[in-house]
């Protein structure tokens, strides 16, 4: 913006002072010339039309805002305005090199309107003549100014209202909600319970508070048959990997563990994880046990049973033998031995020992005191 104060306008302002006066602006004119204003102008280069202000007011220290309103048949471009003080003195003149400051169409009513901000100055004697109804503010009633679309985006001005379309234009749609969009906008209540979804929920909330609780891969006890939604009883199942890449990053062959009848223990350093093994009795004996041995020494049978034993043989025809106390006839001969008379017979038995069986006790199994439950494990 090359808006400068003139020279007759620094003039003025001093005599006001050296007056103790105020002076007033209180017309504005509209020209079609641009170019960069000098100090020594008197006068817009070609003005179009010059009008009373409609509307100021001070809206802070050394801070002036004016409104008027160009009407009328002619179509124009404006590209210098002049601010003239109650005795015709041109204060101040804007133009823009060319640039169009405001722009006309015939038989139309433009409202101009203009601030002009002196605080940066040394000028404290030059103001507007309040007219029309002040600025609304929290506590005033008023006029209330429109803020622009940068005021909305930046987000700090706490001085304008905002018009629904500029609400409109900065609200999100249902289209950046459903993409989870990162732009900073506001959103309607009915969207807020659309970007409340059940599986939002469980993606962004549960999800990353299941994964510090219970991270993916860690089996959990589950006390019915029936796994909760996400999660699957660990039976030696195949599992889709591009479904669930974060359970595959644990169980890397595409496949859950099967831990039906299987309980969990920790592993020694070096050993391999999750591998099976079946259950075993650690070696052991079992100290004091022993058979006993007893010596039976040796046995004797009873004293009694004297006997003799009878010899028989073959003589042919009758013929002596010549054994004493032979008898028989033709062929055959016989004669008692001498008796050994009662006697007993000597058995050794010694030391020795028996074997023992022993029967089979217990299950097919070692245990512990248990209960039995089925293991999920969260899929993800």
């Amino acid at each position: 913006m090359s808006l400068i104060i003139t020279d007759a306008g620094i003039a003025a302002a001093i005599r006001a002072g050296d007056l103790g006066i105020e002076y007033k602006i209180t017309h504005i004119s509209i020209g079609s010339e641009g170019y960069v204003p000098e100090p020594a102008q008197t006068e817009l280069r070609n003005e179009l039309q010059k009008k009373a202000i409609t509307r100021g007011a001070l809206v802070a220290h050394g801070q002036l805002h004016f409104e008027t309103v160009w009407d009328g048949v002619e179509e124009f471009e404006g590209k210098e305005l002049g601010y003239w003080l109650e005795d015709g003195t041109l204060f101040a003149v804007d133009s823009r090199d060319g640039d169009i400051i405001t722009y006309k169409r015939k038989n139309t009513v433009v409202t101009e309107a203009c601030e002009l901000n002196l605080s940066a100055s040394t000028i404290s004697n030059i103001t507007v003549e309040l007219l029309g109804s002040p600025y609304a503010t929290e506590t005033v009633a008023g006029i209330a100014k429109i803020t622009t679309t940068n005021q909305v985006n930046t987000g700090t001005d706490d001085a304008t209202i905002v018009t629904p379309k500029k609400l409109k234009d900065n609200a999100a749609t249902n289209s950046e909600i459903d993409a989870e969009s990162t732009a900073d906008k506001h959103v309607r209540l009915s969207q807020l319970w659309r970007a409340i979804t059940p599986s939002r929920l469980i993606d962004k909330l549960w999800l990353g508070l299941a994964a510090k609780i219970f991270p993916v891969g860690a089996a959990i006890p589950w006390f019915t048959d029936v796994a909760p939604s996400g999660f699957a009883i660990m039976k030696g199942q195949a599992f889709n990997k591009a479904t669930y890449p974060e359970l595959a990053k644990v169980f890397t062959s595409g496949a859950i563990p099967d831990m039906r009848g299987c309980g969990a223990i920790g592993k020694y350093d070096g050993e391999g994880i999750g591998v099976y093994e079946e259950g075993q009795v650690k070696n052991h004996s079992h100290p004091n046990s022993s058979v006993t041995s007893t010596d039976l020494g040796s046995k004797t049978s009873t004293a009694e049973g004297g006997h003799y034993h009878w010899v028989q043989g073959d003589g042919g025809g009758g013929a002596s033998t010549g054994l004493a106390g032979t008898s028989g006839g033709g062929n055959h001969y016989g004669r008692n031995t001498s008796s050994v008379g009662n006697h007993v017979h000597y058995v050794g038995i010694g030391a020795h020992a028996h074997s023992v069986a022993i029967a089979w006790f217990g299950a097919s199994r070692n245990t512990i005191n248990h209960r039995k439950v089925n293991w999920i494990v969260r899929l993800a």
